[in-house]
Protein backbone atom coordinates (compact mmCIF):
# COMPACT_ATOMS: atom_id res chain seq x y z
CA UNK A 1 0.00 0.00 0.00
CA UNK A 2 2.82 2.50 1.18
CA UNK A 3 4.68 1.40 -2.72
CA UNK A 4 1.21 2.55 -4.46
CA UNK A 5 0.91 5.58 -2.03
CA UNK A 6 4.45 6.71 -3.66
CA UNK A 7 4.00 5.92 -7.01
CA UNK A 8 0.52 7.63 -7.16
CA UNK A 9 2.44 10.97 -5.71
CA UNK A 10 5.58 10.32 -8.40
CA UNK A 11 3.11 10.35 -11.62
CA UNK A 12 1.27 13.38 -10.67
CA UNK A 13 1.69 15.75 -13.74
CA UNK A 14 -0.75 17.52 -16.35
CA UNK A 15 -1.92 15.34 -18.21
CA UNK A 16 -1.56 12.13 -16.04
CA UNK A 17 0.62 9.95 -17.65
CA UNK A 18 -0.75 6.37 -17.96
CA UNK A 19 1.68 4.94 -15.41
CA UNK A 20 -0.59 6.85 -12.72
CA UNK A 21 -3.33 4.21 -12.54
CA UNK A 22 -0.26 1.58 -11.20
CA UNK A 23 -0.33 3.63 -8.21
CA UNK A 24 -4.41 3.18 -6.90
CA UNK A 25 -4.14 -0.81 -7.92
CA UNK A 26 -1.02 -1.06 -5.84
CA UNK A 27 -2.86 -0.17 -3.14
CA UNK A 28 -6.35 -1.76 -4.03
CA UNK A 29 -4.02 -5.39 -3.82
CA UNK A 30 -2.09 -4.14 -0.55
CA UNK A 31 -5.93 -3.59 0.88
CA UNK A 32 -6.93 -7.24 0.37
CA UNK A 33 -3.74 -8.55 1.13
CA UNK A 34 -4.43 -7.06 4.40
CA UNK A 35 -7.80 -8.59 4.72
CA UNK A 36 -6.28 -12.10 3.69
CA UNK A 37 -3.33 -11.97 6.12
CA UNK A 38 -6.63 -11.27 8.66
CA UNK A 39 -8.34 -14.36 7.96
CA UNK A 40 -5.10 -16.37 7.83
CA UNK A 41 -4.69 -15.19 11.46
CA UNK A 42 -8.17 -15.85 12.48
CA UNK A 43 -8.00 -19.82 11.02
CA UNK A 44 -9.35 -19.18 7.12
CA UNK A 45 -8.05 -21.28 4.59
CA UNK A 46 -7.47 -18.56 1.61
CA UNK A 47 -10.18 -19.95 -0.65
CA UNK A 48 -8.69 -19.95 -4.63
CA UNK A 49 -11.90 -18.99 -6.19
CA UNK A 50 -12.15 -16.19 -4.22
CA UNK A 51 -9.18 -15.27 -4.40
CA UNK A 52 -9.22 -15.58 -8.18
CA UNK A 53 -12.12 -13.68 -8.27
CA UNK A 54 -10.42 -10.51 -6.14
CA UNK A 55 -7.71 -10.50 -8.90
CA UNK A 56 -9.62 -10.50 -11.68
CA UNK A 57 -11.60 -7.52 -9.72
CA UNK A 58 -8.06 -6.04 -9.39
CA UNK A 59 -7.52 -6.40 -13.39
CA UNK A 60 -11.40 -5.19 -13.52
CA UNK A 61 -10.96 -2.37 -12.07
CA UNK A 62 -7.64 -0.98 -14.18
CA UNK A 63 -8.98 -2.01 -17.34
CA UNK A 64 -12.35 0.36 -16.89
CA UNK A 65 -10.16 2.92 -15.88
CA UNK A 66 -7.98 2.61 -18.94
CA UNK A 67 -10.87 2.43 -21.64
CA UNK A 68 -12.54 5.46 -19.32
CA UNK A 69 -9.51 7.48 -20.36
CA UNK A 70 -9.76 6.62 -23.82
CA UNK A 71 -12.90 8.35 -23.88
CA UNK A 72 -12.03 11.03 -22.46
CA UNK A 73 -14.12 10.65 -18.79
CA UNK A 74 -14.41 13.16 -16.67
CA UNK A 75 -11.56 12.93 -13.67
CA UNK A 76 -13.80 12.64 -10.74
CA UNK A 77 -15.28 9.45 -12.77
CA UNK A 78 -11.67 7.86 -13.04
CA UNK A 79 -10.61 8.40 -9.42
CA UNK A 80 -14.23 6.98 -8.01
CA UNK A 81 -13.31 4.22 -10.60
CA UNK A 82 -10.41 4.01 -8.32
CA UNK A 83 -11.63 4.84 -4.87
CA UNK A 84 -14.52 3.16 -4.52
CA UNK A 85 -13.20 -0.29 -4.65
CA UNK A 86 -10.64 0.61 -1.63
CA UNK A 87 -13.20 1.98 0.59
CA UNK A 88 -15.22 -1.08 0.17
CA UNK A 89 -12.00 -3.57 0.84
CA UNK A 90 -11.40 -1.54 3.91
CA UNK A 91 -14.51 -0.96 5.24
CA UNK A 92 -15.37 -4.85 4.67
CA UNK A 93 -11.91 -5.31 6.69
CA UNK A 94 -12.98 -3.25 9.81
CA UNK A 95 -16.21 -5.44 10.00
CA UNK A 96 -14.49 -8.88 9.42
CA UNK A 97 -11.57 -7.51 12.17
CA UNK A 98 -14.46 -6.71 14.29
CA UNK A 99 -16.52 -9.35 14.43
CA UNK A 100 -12.73 -11.79 15.26
CA UNK A 101 -12.16 -9.53 18.19
CA UNK A 102 -15.13 -10.25 19.86
CA UNK A 103 -14.75 -14.07 19.25
CA UNK A 104 -11.14 -13.76 20.39
CA UNK A 105 -11.31 -11.19 23.16
CA UNK A 106 -8.62 -9.46 21.45
CA UNK A 107 -8.04 -5.43 22.01
CA UNK A 108 -5.16 -5.67 19.45
CA UNK A 109 -7.41 -6.91 16.19
CA UNK A 110 -10.08 -4.54 18.20
CA UNK A 111 -7.56 -1.38 17.35
CA UNK A 112 -7.13 -2.55 13.87
CA UNK A 113 -10.46 -2.85 12.94
CA UNK A 114 -10.87 0.61 14.26
CA UNK A 115 -8.66 1.66 11.91
CA UNK A 116 -9.80 -0.01 9.07
CA UNK A 117 -13.06 1.61 9.58
CA UNK A 118 -11.34 5.23 9.48
CA UNK A 119 -9.50 4.32 6.35
CA UNK A 120 -12.96 3.03 4.67
CA UNK A 121 -14.83 5.83 6.07
CA UNK A 122 -11.90 8.15 4.69
CA UNK A 123 -11.85 6.78 1.50
CA UNK A 124 -15.58 6.61 1.11
CA UNK A 125 -15.63 10.43 1.50
CA UNK A 126 -13.20 10.65 -1.35
CA UNK A 127 -15.37 9.07 -3.41
CA UNK A 128 -18.28 10.95 -3.06
CA UNK A 129 -15.81 13.74 -3.81
CA UNK A 130 -14.76 12.66 -6.51
CA UNK A 131 -18.25 12.12 -8.21
CA UNK A 132 -18.98 16.18 -7.18
CA UNK A 133 -16.23 17.06 -9.33
CA UNK A 134 -13.99 17.55 -6.92
CA UNK A 135 -11.43 15.24 -8.50
CA UNK A 136 -9.28 18.17 -9.43
CA UNK A 137 -8.08 18.97 -5.79
CA UNK A 138 -6.76 15.09 -5.37
CA UNK A 139 -3.85 14.98 -7.51
CA UNK A 140 -2.83 18.94 -6.62
CA UNK A 141 0.08 17.94 -4.17
CA UNK A 142 -0.16 20.82 -2.59
CA UNK A 143 -3.92 20.84 -1.85
CA UNK A 144 -5.12 19.77 1.52
CA UNK A 145 -6.67 16.62 0.61
CA UNK A 146 -3.52 15.37 -0.35
CA UNK A 147 -1.75 16.52 3.15
CA UNK A 148 -4.73 15.10 4.96
CA UNK A 149 -4.95 11.76 2.63
CA UNK A 150 -0.99 10.92 3.43
CA UNK A 151 -1.14 11.94 7.30
CA UNK A 152 -4.38 9.73 7.95
CA UNK A 153 -2.99 6.59 5.87
CA UNK A 154 0.33 7.13 7.41
CA UNK A 155 -1.08 7.49 10.95
CA UNK A 156 -3.43 4.21 10.29
CA UNK A 157 -0.40 2.69 8.99
CA UNK A 158 1.74 2.52 12.06
CA UNK A 159 -1.16 2.16 14.21
CA UNK A 160 -1.96 -0.75 12.57
CA UNK A 161 1.52 -2.29 12.28
CA UNK A 162 1.71 -1.96 15.83
CA UNK A 163 -1.13 -3.41 16.58
CA UNK A 164 -0.56 -6.92 14.71
CA UNK A 165 3.39 -6.63 15.42
CA UNK A 166 1.89 -6.78 19.34
CA UNK A 167 -0.51 -9.53 18.75
CA UNK A 168 1.83 -11.90 16.82
CA UNK A 169 3.91 -11.30 19.73
CA UNK A 170 1.44 -12.62 22.09
CA UNK A 171 0.40 -15.71 20.35
CA UNK A 172 3.78 -16.55 19.93
CA UNK A 173 4.25 -16.54 24.04
CA UNK A 174 1.07 -18.49 24.06
CA UNK A 175 2.43 -21.30 21.77
CA UNK A 176 5.82 -21.10 23.68
CA UNK A 177 3.95 -21.62 27.13
CA UNK A 178 5.63 -18.55 28.42
CA UNK A 179 2.00 -16.71 28.72
CA UNK A 180 -1.21 -18.77 29.80
CA UNK A 181 -4.19 -18.19 27.88
CA UNK A 182 -6.08 -17.14 30.58
CA UNK A 183 -4.12 -14.44 30.83
CA UNK A 184 -3.92 -13.54 27.27
CA UNK A 185 -7.85 -13.16 26.78
CA UNK A 186 -9.01 -10.49 29.19
CA UNK A 187 -12.41 -11.78 30.77
CA UNK A 188 -14.73 -10.06 33.05
CA UNK A 189 -13.62 -10.73 37.05
CA UNK A 190 -15.15 -13.47 38.53
CA UNK A 191 -15.23 -14.60 42.10
CA UNK A 192 -11.89 -16.50 42.67
CA UNK A 193 -12.82 -17.28 46.11
CA UNK A 194 -15.86 -19.93 45.09
CA UNK A 195 -13.59 -20.98 41.97
CA UNK A 196 -10.69 -22.12 44.06
CA UNK A 197 -13.22 -24.30 46.23
CA UNK A 198 -15.03 -25.93 43.85
CA UNK A 199 -13.44 -26.37 40.00
CA UNK A 200 -9.74 -27.31 41.42
CA UNK A 201 -8.56 -30.62 42.24
CA UNK A 202 -7.45 -30.67 45.89
CA UNK A 203 -4.43 -32.65 44.43
CA UNK A 204 -3.41 -29.58 42.43
CA UNK A 205 -3.32 -26.52 44.93
CA UNK A 206 -4.44 -23.37 43.17
CA UNK A 207 -1.04 -21.02 42.50
CA UNK A 208 -1.10 -17.95 44.61
CA UNK A 209 -0.04 -14.53 43.49
CA UNK A 210 2.97 -14.61 46.03
CA UNK A 211 4.29 -17.72 44.90
CA UNK A 212 4.36 -16.70 41.27
CA UNK A 213 6.15 -13.27 42.26
CA UNK A 214 9.04 -15.57 44.07
CA UNK A 215 9.11 -18.28 41.36
CA UNK A 216 10.75 -17.41 38.31
CA UNK A 217 9.80 -21.09 36.85
CA UNK A 218 6.10 -20.61 36.13
CA UNK A 219 5.76 -23.38 33.94
CA UNK A 220 2.83 -24.71 36.57
CA UNK A 221 -0.55 -24.77 35.39
CA UNK A 222 -4.28 -24.53 37.46
CA UNK A 223 -5.43 -28.09 36.39
CA UNK A 224 -9.23 -28.75 36.82
CA UNK A 225 -10.71 -31.91 38.17
CA UNK A 226 -14.12 -32.77 36.07
CA UNK A 227 -14.89 -35.08 38.45
CA UNK A 228 -15.51 -32.43 41.44
CA UNK A 229 -17.77 -30.01 39.02
CA UNK A 230 -21.62 -30.03 39.05
CA UNK A 231 -23.49 -29.82 36.27
CA UNK A 232 -23.54 -25.86 36.69
CA UNK A 233 -20.05 -25.07 36.80
CA UNK A 234 -19.62 -27.40 34.06
CA UNK A 235 -21.69 -25.08 31.62
CA UNK A 236 -19.97 -22.21 33.50
CA UNK A 237 -16.38 -23.36 32.13
CA UNK A 238 -17.92 -24.42 28.38
CA UNK A 239 -19.15 -20.44 28.47
CA UNK A 240 -16.02 -18.94 28.25
CA UNK A 241 -14.95 -20.66 25.11
CA UNK A 242 -15.46 -18.59 22.03
CA UNK A 243 -16.95 -19.62 18.90
CA UNK A 244 -13.76 -21.19 17.25
CA UNK A 245 -12.30 -22.13 20.64
CA UNK A 246 -15.86 -24.22 21.02
CA UNK A 247 -15.11 -26.23 17.38
CA UNK A 248 -11.51 -26.89 18.76
CA UNK A 249 -13.22 -28.71 21.49
CA UNK A 250 -15.40 -30.93 20.81
CA UNK A 251 -13.41 -31.91 18.22
CA UNK A 252 -10.57 -32.63 20.88
CA UNK A 253 -13.21 -34.64 23.12
CA UNK A 254 -12.94 -36.99 19.86
CA UNK A 255 -9.55 -37.12 20.37
CA UNK A 256 -8.32 -35.85 17.33
CA UNK A 257 -4.95 -34.30 16.63
CA UNK A 258 -4.29 -30.63 15.44
CA UNK A 259 -3.43 -31.59 12.31
CA UNK A 260 -7.13 -33.63 11.68
CA UNK A 261 -8.95 -30.55 13.31
CA UNK A 262 -7.27 -28.23 10.63
CA UNK A 263 -8.32 -30.21 8.06
CA UNK A 264 -11.84 -30.47 9.10
CA UNK A 265 -12.16 -27.08 10.45
CA UNK A 266 -10.83 -25.91 6.63
CA UNK A 267 -7.78 -24.10 8.73
CA UNK A 268 -3.89 -24.08 9.52
CA UNK A 269 -2.50 -26.43 11.90
CA UNK A 270 -0.65 -23.02 14.01
CA UNK A 271 -4.11 -21.30 14.14
CA UNK A 272 -5.75 -24.41 15.55
CA UNK A 273 -2.42 -25.00 17.76
CA UNK A 274 -3.80 -20.98 19.51
CA UNK A 275 -6.95 -21.56 19.77
CA UNK A 276 -6.38 -25.56 21.40
CA UNK A 277 -4.26 -23.35 23.88
CA UNK A 278 -6.30 -21.20 24.56
CA UNK A 279 -9.41 -23.54 25.27
CA UNK A 280 -7.40 -25.70 27.33
CA UNK A 281 -5.89 -22.69 29.80
CA UNK A 282 -9.59 -21.81 30.13
CA UNK A 283 -11.15 -25.04 30.80
CA UNK A 284 -7.88 -26.09 33.06
CA UNK A 285 -7.60 -29.72 31.56
CA UNK A 286 -6.11 -30.97 28.48
CA UNK A 287 -6.48 -34.78 28.20
CA UNK A 288 -10.07 -35.87 25.21
CA UNK A 289 -10.85 -38.34 28.02
CA UNK A 290 -11.21 -35.30 30.82
CA UNK A 291 -12.34 -32.87 27.99
CA UNK A 292 -15.58 -35.45 27.52
CA UNK A 293 -16.54 -35.05 31.24
CA UNK A 294 -17.82 -31.91 30.53
CA UNK A 295 -19.78 -32.82 28.48
CA UNK A 296 -23.60 -32.97 29.80
CA UNK A 297 -27.27 -33.25 29.46
CA UNK A 298 -27.25 -29.45 29.10
CA UNK A 299 -24.73 -29.51 27.00
CA UNK A 300 -24.52 -32.25 24.44
CA UNK A 301 -21.75 -33.01 21.93
CA UNK A 302 -21.75 -31.29 18.80
CA UNK A 303 -21.16 -33.30 15.75
CA UNK A 304 -17.71 -32.22 13.61
CA UNK A 305 -17.87 -31.09 10.43
CA UNK A 306 -16.81 -34.42 9.15
CA UNK A 307 -19.85 -36.30 10.20
CA UNK A 308 -22.00 -33.65 8.72
CA UNK A 309 -24.71 -34.50 11.22
CA UNK A 310 -27.34 -32.17 12.82
CA UNK A 311 -28.06 -32.11 16.84
CA UNK A 312 -30.80 -33.60 17.98
CA UNK A 313 -33.27 -31.00 19.83
CA UNK A 314 -33.37 -30.54 23.07
CA UNK A 315 -37.11 -29.93 25.01
CA UNK A 316 -35.80 -29.75 28.84
CA UNK A 317 -32.66 -26.61 28.09
CA UNK A 318 -31.46 -24.49 25.85
CA UNK A 319 -28.15 -25.05 23.81
CA UNK A 320 -25.82 -23.07 24.71
CA UNK A 321 -23.70 -24.10 21.41
CA UNK A 322 -25.95 -23.57 18.64
CA UNK A 323 -25.55 -20.36 17.00
CA UNK A 324 -28.27 -17.79 15.84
Amino acid sequence: MGLGYIVTLLNIADPLPHTWVAGPIAVLLGSLVTLSSLGIWSGYALPKKASLICLGGVALTATLFHFSRLFQAPLGSLEAILLAPVSATLIYSGWFAGVQALQTRSKYILLISGVFWVQGVFMALLTLGALAAKGGDYIIVTSEVVYWTSLINLGATLVANIAWSLQISEDLLIKNGLVKPALADKSPAKDKSTEKTSFFNKEDKPVKEKSINKKADTTETVSVNPDLLTETEKLALLEKLTDKEREVFFLAVEGKKNGEIASILNSSEASVKVHRSRMTGKLGMKKPEELKKLITKAAPVQESKEANQTLPPETDSQDLFTKS
